[in-house]
């Protein structure tokens, strides 16, 4: 019997805008998480000082803008392997405050749902569409000048 050789060629350009379309995704998703955290302030802080937090509208606040720019720096390429794997804990931190430690069965597969569209992100990098990826070439041809 022979044996296969089959080899998966994958087209660099489309795996980028393919990475790329992942992160703007997910990236405005968290924003729109942001946002309703955001316009409703008024409950989000209640419920930071309900569940007993220390300093509560500091915390509530710094972990809204956190997510904030997490979601920024995701959009656009920045720090992106940190940001991925930062805004999946911060986002549970704001589901845990915002549904006031009552876990809502749809904000979980929420957050199941961005751990996934992360994980490439993550393993991956952020593909050739990212600041991180134009940031490299330029320190590459820095060092290479001779």
């Amino acid at each position: 019997m022979s044996k296969l050789d089959l080899h998966c060629n994958i087209d660099e350009d489309i795996f980028s805008l393919t990475l790329f379309l992942t992160r703007l995704l997910t990236g405005l998703v968290l924003l729109y998480v942001t946002l309703g955290c955001l316009l409703f302030y008024r409950e989000f802080l209640y419920n930071t000082t309900a569940i007993g937090l220390p300093l509560p509208v500091p915390a509530g606040l710094s972990l809204a803008v956190g997510e904030l720019f997490l979601a920024l720096f995701l959009m656009l390429g920045w720090f992106t392997r940190p940001a991925a794997l930062l805004s999946v804990l911060c986002t549970a931190a704001l589901a845990v405050v915002f549904f006031a430690a009552d876990f809502n069965k749809l904000y979980v597969a929420l957050l199941v749902l961005l751990i996934t569209a992360l994980l490439p992100v993550v393993m991956l990098g952020p593909g050739k569409i990212s600041l991180d990826y134009k940031h490299a070439v330029r320190r590459a041809k820095k060092t290479f000048r001779g």
